[in-house]
């Protein structure tokens, strides 16, 4: 399955630039807090997601594993807040922090590069290889262009392909009008008052 079928980019944005951040803002992305859909909203339906992205067999995912990779989510979408100008989530990271360490990875070396990859297989496997790209493109620096969407009710994780990184909504057809639309009215209702 085409993860870019069954969650696309808000208006027709391009999604991040390598498949492992791709990988990684899809999986952030399977909690569309707008439409209130979550894929991975139980552990049957994480097994599933998993594997009809080849990620994993399909066997079942422990309730711990499927908690870990909700904090693992959620962490992740508060650094993509904190990208975009919102201040960090403490609690949010420390969860993030608390379920990375019960996923190892391992350095890879060649002649040309490193590599961090998991040390698991299946979901252990699945979110050590998040956490690797995570590191890595923390590493790389692209990390700073993965945001998460300003608005509250979207917080879509989207790669800012802007040259000066000054992206701030998904897109600017749909949350961009929105808020722009609310701070309008906000400032027209603060004048007649």
């Amino acid at each position: 399955m085409d993860p870019a079928i069954d969650w696309p980019e808000p208006g027709k944005r391009e999604p991040a630039p390598t498949a492992e951040l791709h990988l990684l803002q899809d999986f952030v992305n399977t909690n569309d807090i707008e439409s209130q859909r979550d894929a991975i909203g139980d552990p049957q339906r994480l097994a599933r997601w998993l594997r009809d992205r080849g990620l994993s067999d399909g066997g079942p995912i422990e309730e711990l594993d499927w908690q870990r990779a909700l904090e693992v989510r959620e962490g992740l979408r508060a650094l993509g807040l904190a990208n975009n100008g919102k201040a960090l989530d403490d609690t949010r990271l420390a969860e993030l922090n608390r379920a990375a360490a019960a996923y190892p990875v391992v350095v890879g070396v060649d002649a040309k590069d490193w590599s961090l990859r998991s040390a698991e297989m299946g979901v252990e496997g699945f979110l050590g290889a998040i956490l690797s790209n995570l590191a890595r493109s923390m590493a790389d620096g692209s990390w700073s262009r993965i945001k998460a969407c300003r608005n509250d009710e979207c917080k879509w994780l989207f790669f800012d392909q802007s040259r000066n990184r000054s992206g701030t909504w998904c897109t600017m057809k749909i949350c961009g009008s929105r808020m722009k639309s609310r701070a309008y009215r906000s400032r027209r209702r603060a004048v007649s008052a």
